[in-house]
Protein backbone atom coordinates (compact mmCIF):
# COMPACT_ATOMS: atom_id res chain seq x y z
CA UNK A 1 0.00 0.00 0.00
CA UNK A 2 1.32 3.49 -0.77
CA UNK A 3 0.59 7.02 0.34
CA UNK A 4 -1.82 7.61 -2.50
CA UNK A 5 -3.90 4.65 -1.32
CA UNK A 6 -4.26 6.17 2.15
CA UNK A 7 -5.28 9.54 0.72
CA UNK A 8 -7.75 7.88 -1.64
CA UNK A 9 -9.20 5.85 1.21
CA UNK A 10 -9.59 8.90 3.45
CA UNK A 11 -11.31 11.02 0.81
CA UNK A 12 -13.55 8.10 -0.13
CA UNK A 13 -14.58 7.68 3.51
CA UNK A 14 -15.17 11.42 3.84
CA UNK A 15 -17.44 11.21 0.76
CA UNK A 16 -15.91 14.35 -0.70
CA UNK A 17 -18.22 16.21 -3.06
CA UNK A 18 -17.30 19.44 -4.82
CA UNK A 19 -19.80 22.07 -5.96
CA UNK A 20 -19.65 25.50 -7.55
CA UNK A 21 -21.15 28.64 -6.04
CA UNK A 22 -20.86 31.11 -8.91
CA UNK A 23 -18.48 33.11 -11.04
CA UNK A 24 -17.79 36.51 -9.45
CA UNK A 25 -17.02 39.48 -11.70
CA UNK A 26 -15.57 42.45 -9.82
CA UNK A 27 -14.64 45.99 -10.93
CA UNK A 28 -11.22 47.47 -10.24
CA UNK A 29 -12.12 48.31 -6.62
CA UNK A 30 -13.81 45.63 -4.51
CA UNK A 31 -13.71 43.86 -1.15
CA UNK A 32 -16.05 41.05 -0.09
CA UNK A 33 -16.19 39.34 3.29
CA UNK A 34 -17.24 35.68 3.37
CA UNK A 35 -18.54 34.42 6.75
CA UNK A 36 -17.44 31.23 8.44
CA UNK A 37 -19.30 28.27 6.99
CA UNK A 38 -19.25 24.88 8.71
CA UNK A 39 -16.41 22.59 7.64
CA UNK A 40 -16.53 23.26 3.92
CA UNK A 41 -13.25 23.59 2.04
CA UNK A 42 -13.81 26.71 -0.05
CA UNK A 43 -11.84 27.57 -3.16
CA UNK A 44 -11.39 30.43 -5.62
CA UNK A 45 -9.90 30.14 -9.11
CA UNK A 46 -8.65 33.40 -10.62
CA UNK A 47 -9.90 33.48 -14.22
CA UNK A 48 -8.88 37.08 -15.01
CA UNK A 49 -7.10 39.89 -13.21
CA UNK A 50 -5.81 39.58 -9.67
CA UNK A 51 -7.00 39.72 -6.06
CA UNK A 52 -5.87 39.51 -2.45
CA UNK A 53 -7.18 36.94 0.02
CA UNK A 54 -7.08 37.25 3.81
CA UNK A 55 -7.92 34.38 6.15
CA UNK A 56 -7.90 35.08 9.89
CA UNK A 57 -4.45 36.07 11.15
CA UNK A 58 -2.70 34.57 8.12
CA UNK A 59 -0.52 36.79 5.97
CA UNK A 60 -2.59 38.16 3.03
CA UNK A 61 -1.80 36.41 -0.24
CA UNK A 62 -1.94 37.96 -3.70
CA UNK A 63 -3.63 35.84 -6.35
CA UNK A 64 -3.07 36.26 -10.07
CA UNK A 65 -4.63 34.70 -13.14
CA UNK A 66 -4.45 30.91 -13.00
CA UNK A 67 -3.95 30.70 -9.21
CA UNK A 68 -6.16 28.53 -7.02
CA UNK A 69 -6.80 29.48 -3.38
CA UNK A 70 -8.00 26.69 -1.07
CA UNK A 71 -9.47 27.66 2.32
CA UNK A 72 -10.03 24.63 4.60
CA UNK A 73 -12.11 24.58 7.80
CA UNK A 74 -14.88 26.85 6.49
CA UNK A 75 -12.90 29.84 7.70
CA UNK A 76 -14.12 33.42 7.31
CA UNK A 77 -12.18 35.25 4.61
CA UNK A 78 -11.90 38.50 2.69
CA UNK A 79 -11.29 38.71 -1.07
CA UNK A 80 -10.36 42.19 -2.31
CA UNK A 81 -8.35 44.29 -4.74
CA UNK A 82 -6.12 45.57 -1.91
CA UNK A 83 -5.20 43.69 1.29
CA UNK A 84 -6.31 46.45 3.68
CA UNK A 85 -9.61 47.41 2.06
CA UNK A 86 -12.66 47.12 4.36
CA UNK A 87 -15.08 44.42 3.13
CA UNK A 88 -18.77 44.38 2.30
CA UNK A 89 -20.56 41.25 3.57
CA UNK A 90 -21.24 38.62 0.91
CA UNK A 91 -24.95 38.57 1.81
CA UNK A 92 -25.18 42.29 1.01
CA UNK A 93 -23.33 41.83 -2.28
CA UNK A 94 -25.68 39.02 -3.33
CA UNK A 95 -28.74 41.07 -2.33
CA UNK A 96 -27.59 43.91 -4.55
CA UNK A 97 -26.34 41.71 -7.38
CA UNK A 98 -28.20 38.37 -7.51
CA UNK A 99 -26.51 35.67 -9.63
CA UNK A 100 -27.63 35.58 -13.26
CA UNK A 101 -26.76 32.48 -15.27
CA UNK A 102 -24.27 31.54 -12.58
CA UNK A 103 -22.48 34.92 -12.62
CA UNK A 104 -22.43 37.60 -9.91
CA UNK A 105 -21.52 40.85 -11.65
CA UNK A 106 -21.04 43.68 -9.18
CA UNK A 107 -21.09 46.39 -11.86
CA UNK A 108 -18.95 48.03 -14.51
CA UNK A 109 -16.40 46.33 -16.70
CA UNK A 110 -14.97 43.38 -14.72
CA UNK A 111 -11.30 43.74 -13.84
CA UNK A 112 -11.18 40.49 -11.87
CA UNK A 113 -13.13 37.28 -12.36
CA UNK A 114 -13.15 34.42 -9.87
CA UNK A 115 -14.80 31.02 -9.98
CA UNK A 116 -15.89 30.17 -6.43
CA UNK A 117 -17.00 26.89 -4.92
CA UNK A 118 -16.55 24.45 -2.07
CA UNK A 119 -15.70 20.86 -1.22
CA UNK A 120 -18.23 19.32 1.16
CA UNK A 121 -17.68 16.10 3.09
CA UNK A 122 -19.22 13.97 5.80
CA UNK A 123 -19.25 16.51 8.63
CA UNK A 124 -19.73 13.85 11.30
CA UNK A 125 -16.14 12.79 10.65
CA UNK A 126 -13.30 15.02 11.81
CA UNK A 127 -10.26 13.41 10.25
CA UNK A 128 -6.80 14.63 11.35
CA UNK A 129 -5.80 15.01 7.69
CA UNK A 130 -8.35 17.79 7.16
CA UNK A 131 -8.10 19.21 10.68
CA UNK A 132 -4.33 19.61 10.30
CA UNK A 133 -4.37 21.52 7.00
CA UNK A 134 -3.14 25.13 7.02
CA UNK A 135 -5.76 27.90 7.10
CA UNK A 136 -4.90 28.85 3.51
CA UNK A 137 -3.31 26.97 0.62
CA UNK A 138 -2.44 28.74 -2.64
CA UNK A 139 -1.59 26.67 -5.71
CA UNK A 140 0.27 28.67 -8.35
CA UNK A 141 1.16 27.54 -11.90
CA UNK A 142 4.54 29.26 -11.58
CA UNK A 143 5.45 26.98 -8.67
CA UNK A 144 4.52 23.74 -10.47
CA UNK A 145 7.15 23.77 -13.22
CA UNK A 146 8.70 20.52 -11.97
CA UNK A 147 5.33 18.82 -11.40
CA UNK A 148 3.82 18.12 -14.79
CA UNK A 149 0.66 16.38 -13.56
CA UNK A 150 -0.28 19.11 -11.07
CA UNK A 151 0.54 21.88 -13.54
CA UNK A 152 -1.57 20.22 -16.24
CA UNK A 153 -4.53 19.77 -13.87
CA UNK A 154 -4.39 23.42 -12.79
CA UNK A 155 -4.07 24.67 -16.38
CA UNK A 156 -7.00 22.49 -17.50
CA UNK A 157 -9.05 23.75 -14.55
CA UNK A 158 -8.59 27.35 -15.65
CA UNK A 159 -9.27 26.54 -19.31
CA UNK A 160 -12.51 24.69 -18.51
CA UNK A 161 -13.73 27.34 -16.08
CA UNK A 162 -13.05 30.11 -18.59
CA UNK A 163 -14.60 28.26 -21.53
CA UNK A 164 -17.98 27.65 -19.82
CA UNK A 165 -18.86 24.86 -22.26
CA UNK A 166 -21.31 22.04 -21.59
CA UNK A 167 -20.07 19.75 -18.83
CA UNK A 168 -17.85 22.50 -17.37
CA UNK A 169 -19.14 22.18 -13.76
CA UNK A 170 -18.63 18.40 -13.72
CA UNK A 171 -15.09 18.68 -15.10
CA UNK A 172 -14.10 21.62 -12.87
CA UNK A 173 -15.35 20.04 -9.65
CA UNK A 174 -13.42 16.85 -10.31
CA UNK A 175 -10.28 18.77 -11.20
CA UNK A 176 -10.52 20.71 -7.93
CA UNK A 177 -10.65 17.42 -6.02
CA UNK A 178 -7.63 16.14 -7.94
CA UNK A 179 -5.64 19.30 -7.24
CA UNK A 180 -6.63 19.24 -3.56
CA UNK A 181 -5.29 15.69 -3.19
CA UNK A 182 -2.15 16.58 -5.17
CA UNK A 183 -1.60 19.57 -2.88
CA UNK A 184 -1.89 17.45 0.27
CA UNK A 185 0.46 14.89 -1.24
CA UNK A 186 2.93 17.70 -1.94
CA UNK A 187 2.67 18.89 1.67
CA UNK A 188 3.69 15.43 2.88
CA UNK A 189 6.85 15.63 0.76
CA UNK A 190 7.95 19.07 1.97
CA UNK A 191 10.08 18.68 5.10
CA UNK A 192 9.87 22.39 5.95
CA UNK A 193 6.07 22.74 5.93
CA UNK A 194 4.62 19.33 6.76
CA UNK A 195 2.99 18.98 10.14
CA UNK A 196 0.35 16.81 11.78
CA UNK A 197 -1.09 13.90 9.82
CA UNK A 198 0.89 14.62 6.66
CA UNK A 199 4.07 14.53 8.74
CA UNK A 200 3.07 11.11 10.10
CA UNK A 201 2.31 9.99 6.56
CA UNK A 202 5.81 11.02 5.49
CA UNK A 203 7.51 9.35 8.48
CA UNK A 204 8.71 5.93 7.29
CA UNK A 205 8.02 4.33 10.70
CA UNK A 206 4.70 5.91 11.64
CA UNK A 207 3.45 5.51 8.09
CA UNK A 208 3.94 1.74 8.27
CA UNK A 209 1.49 1.63 11.18
CA UNK A 210 -0.95 3.92 9.36
CA UNK A 211 -0.80 1.73 6.25
CA UNK A 212 -1.45 -1.35 8.37
CA UNK A 213 -4.53 0.16 10.03
CA UNK A 214 -5.94 1.43 6.74
CA UNK A 215 -5.16 -1.76 4.84
CA UNK A 216 -6.60 -4.12 7.46
CA UNK A 217 -8.89 -2.31 9.94
CA UNK A 218 -10.54 -5.65 10.73
CA UNK A 219 -7.41 -6.99 12.45
CA UNK A 220 -7.12 -7.00 16.24
CA UNK A 221 -4.51 -4.28 16.40
CA UNK A 222 -2.93 -3.31 19.69
CA UNK A 223 -0.35 -0.65 20.46
CA UNK A 224 2.23 -3.41 20.89
CA UNK A 225 1.51 -4.89 17.46
CA UNK A 226 1.46 -1.52 15.75
CA UNK A 227 4.73 -0.46 17.39
CA UNK A 228 6.33 -3.66 16.02
CA UNK A 229 5.01 -2.85 12.54
CA UNK A 230 6.54 0.61 12.90
CA UNK A 231 9.82 -0.81 14.22
CA UNK A 232 9.73 1.34 17.36
CA UNK A 233 9.46 0.82 21.08
CA UNK A 234 5.88 0.83 22.38
CA UNK A 235 6.27 4.03 24.40
CA UNK A 236 8.08 5.97 21.68
CA UNK A 237 5.61 4.86 19.00
CA UNK A 238 2.59 5.81 21.12
CA UNK A 239 4.07 9.22 21.96
CA UNK A 240 5.18 10.13 18.42
CA UNK A 241 1.97 8.86 16.82
CA UNK A 242 -0.20 10.91 19.18
CA UNK A 243 2.00 14.01 18.73
CA UNK A 244 1.79 13.94 14.91
CA UNK A 245 -1.66 12.47 14.26
CA UNK A 246 -3.33 14.20 17.19
CA UNK A 247 -4.90 11.00 18.52
CA UNK A 248 -3.49 7.94 20.33
CA UNK A 249 -3.08 4.94 17.97
CA UNK A 250 -6.13 2.93 19.10
CA UNK A 251 -8.32 6.04 19.23
CA UNK A 252 -7.33 6.81 15.64
CA UNK A 253 -7.98 3.18 14.65
CA UNK A 254 -11.47 3.33 16.17
CA UNK A 255 -12.24 6.61 14.38
CA UNK A 256 -11.01 5.16 11.08
CA UNK A 257 -13.08 2.01 11.49
CA UNK A 258 -16.22 4.05 12.11
CA UNK A 259 -15.51 6.39 9.18
CA UNK A 260 -15.04 3.39 6.90
CA UNK A 261 -18.26 1.88 8.26
CA UNK A 262 -20.21 5.07 7.46
CA UNK A 263 -18.91 5.00 3.88
CA UNK A 264 -19.81 1.32 3.44
CA UNK A 265 -23.27 1.80 4.94
CA UNK A 266 -24.06 4.67 2.59
CA UNK A 267 -22.55 3.23 -0.59
CA UNK A 268 -22.33 -0.56 -0.49
CA UNK A 269 -24.90 -3.34 -0.59
CA UNK A 270 -23.22 -5.27 2.23
CA UNK A 271 -25.36 -6.16 5.20
CA UNK A 272 -24.65 -4.47 8.52
CA UNK A 273 -23.09 -7.58 10.09
CA UNK A 274 -20.54 -7.92 7.27
CA UNK A 275 -19.70 -4.22 7.44
CA UNK A 276 -19.17 -4.55 11.18
CA UNK A 277 -16.77 -7.47 10.63
CA UNK A 278 -14.86 -5.68 7.88
CA UNK A 279 -14.38 -2.75 10.23
CA UNK A 280 -12.99 -4.79 13.10
CA UNK A 281 -16.12 -5.67 15.11
CA UNK A 282 -16.83 -9.34 15.68
CA UNK A 283 -20.02 -8.54 17.57
CA UNK A 284 -22.87 -6.74 15.78
CA UNK A 285 -24.35 -5.37 19.05
CA UNK A 286 -20.92 -4.02 20.00
CA UNK A 287 -20.56 -2.34 16.62
CA UNK A 288 -24.07 -0.89 16.77
CA UNK A 289 -23.50 0.52 20.25
CA UNK A 290 -20.13 2.04 19.30
CA UNK A 291 -21.62 3.55 16.14
CA UNK A 292 -24.60 5.02 18.00
CA UNK A 293 -22.35 6.46 20.71
CA UNK A 294 -20.18 8.15 18.07
CA UNK A 295 -22.90 9.44 15.74
CA UNK A 296 -26.13 9.46 17.74
CA UNK A 297 -27.93 6.99 15.46
CA UNK A 298 -27.90 3.26 14.73
CA UNK A 299 -26.10 1.85 11.66
CA UNK A 300 -29.40 0.70 10.14
CA UNK A 301 -31.07 4.07 10.60
CA UNK A 302 -28.02 5.90 9.25
CA UNK A 303 -28.12 3.71 6.15
CA UNK A 304 -31.81 4.45 5.55
CA UNK A 305 -31.37 8.19 6.04
CA UNK A 306 -28.22 8.52 3.95
CA UNK A 307 -29.80 6.64 1.05
CA UNK A 308 -32.96 8.67 1.40
CA UNK A 309 -30.95 11.88 1.11
CA UNK A 310 -29.10 10.50 -1.90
Amino acid sequence: MNKNDILTGIFSALRLETRLYFEAAFPKVFSVGLPKERQHIRFHVVLDGDAWIRVGDEEPQRLVEGDLAIVPHGSAQIVSDQPARAPVDLAEVLARHPPQDGVVNTGGNPATRLLCGFCAFDEAITHPLIAGLPALLVVRPAELRDEAAAATALRLLTMEATGRKQGMPAIVTRLVEIILIQTIRRLSMDEETRTGFVAALADRRLSRALYAMHDAPEQDWTVNLLSKVAGMSRSRFAAEFAADVGLPPIEYLTAWRLAKARALLSRSGLDVAEIAERCGYRSLPSFSQRFKTAFGTSPARFRRESRGQA
